[in-house]
């Protein structure tokens, strides 16, 4: 019964947007890529449709097979489409009705023909070449292949020098929601998320009706200490805007041995010790399942709506944090912002594209009727 009434709270808010539309405004930064979404052949014959490695532990052992020797592998392009967490996320934020100022690496001095697919609320502003991306996809995964190397030339000051500076800093600074993402794949990351606290928040007024998050992405390959900066300077962000930290399982885990310097123990604590350590607003540990919410002491857990044959799975991450934050920018709870997310990652995991909110407000419609009926 919770269920159905929370996803009500949800429809009349996507009623509202589909009447009204929005005035809301965000900014997002930095990376962006090309992906090449392709899957593994695992058997081929002639011109028979060939059979794909179906999850990542199959085409892992398979791999492991070939040790002291060799092998060839087919990866075969599914779709080529606009790819990197900010790319991804605006897309699916501008989709939504939120009008976006994507600041990053569409491709220079000419933006990339893949880039103009993106929705008309997404204001580009490539500063520039863009990176590539392989991205493996398997059932109950993803694996990212991806060649960064373009955007190490992307710095602040170079940034700034080629737009207009202050307009550069009126973005973050007067937009309702600032997302930094991918810090993991930035080679600048950490000065960068600095930059745009120095410059456009630090100082000015503490305004908690405006938003950040921050979604730190795969941090393998950082040190303890790079995650601990990055971290702290999330606190400092909190002074100044309601900011949220949103992280899947592996995140969590890296987050959490770098503040306590042991290995994490259940997701659900994991969230709880990482929530009282950090000085923020709310942190989200969103899964293929579910997702957990945490904000002053109180835990919220909600269930995906999760498919155990995604069409497309890459940016499925992404896309929650946009129906997450759609959610809170429109006033909602954390528990149905919590529900927005994972009905917005559904829609697209299914589809392979990011929904509007009419096409959200059906999904969501079906699955009421369905709880109801279970009730």
């Amino acid at each position: 019964r919770q269920a159905v009434a929370n996803n009500i709270k949800i429809l009349e808010v996507l009623e509202r947007a589909m009447k009204s539309g929005s005035s809301i405004t965000a900014a997002a930064g930095f990376d962006v890529v090309v992906d090449h979404v392709v899957r593994a052949v695992k058997q081929k014959s002639g011109q028979l449709p060939g059979t794909y490695f179906e999850t990542i532990e199959e085409f892992g052992s398979y791999l492991i097979s070939k040790k002291n020797m060799s092998c060839s592998i087919e990866l075969e392009l599914q779709q080529e489409k606009i790819g990197g967490n900010m790319a991804i996320f605006a897309n699916s934020l501008g989709t939504l009705g939120v009008k976006t100022h994507c600041i990053g690496s569409m491709g220079y001095p000419k933006i990339d023909p893949v880039f103009k697919n993106m929705n008309d609320n997404c204001m580009l502003h490539s500063v520039c070449r863009t990176g590539q991306c392989n991205a493996l996809e398997f059932h109950d995964g993803k694996v990212m292949l991806s060649s960064m190397d373009n955007l190490k030339e992307m710095t602040w000051d170079m940034i700034a020098g080629r737009m207009n500076r202050e307009e550069l800093i009126g973005y973050f600074r007067d937009s309702r929601l600032i997302a930094l993402l991918n810090w993991s794949e930035l080679a600048e990351a950490t000065a960068l998320f600095q930059a745009v606290y120095d410059n456009c928040i630090k100082g000015g007024k503490k305004e908690k009706n405006k938003w950040l998050l921050l979604d730190l992405s795969d941090a393998s390959r950082k040190s303890g200490e790079e995650l601990v900066q990055i971290l702290r300077l999330g606190e400092a962000f909190a002074e100044y805007r309601t900011t949220v930290f949103s992280m899947n399982e592996n995140e969590a885990r890296l987050i959490y041995k770098a503040l306590f310097h042991r290995e994490g123990k259940s997701r659900r604590e994991m969230g709880q010790e990482i929530s009282r350590r950090l000085s923020i607003d709310y942190l989200i540990l969103h899964l293929p399942h579910c997702a957990y919410g945490y904000t002053k002491g109180i835990m919220v857990k909600e269930e995906g709506y999760y498919t155990p044959v995604p069409k497309l799975s890459t940016g499925g991450g992404d896309n929650f944090n946009a129906g997450l934050c759609f959610g809170l920018l429109q006033g909602l709870p954390l528990a149905e912002s919590l529900r927005l997310g994972n009905a917005t990652s559904g829609y697209y995991v299914r589809t392979g594209e990011s929904p509007d909110v009419y096409r959200l407000y059906e999904f969501m419609q079906g699955y009421t009727k369905l709880e109801r009926a279970g009730d």
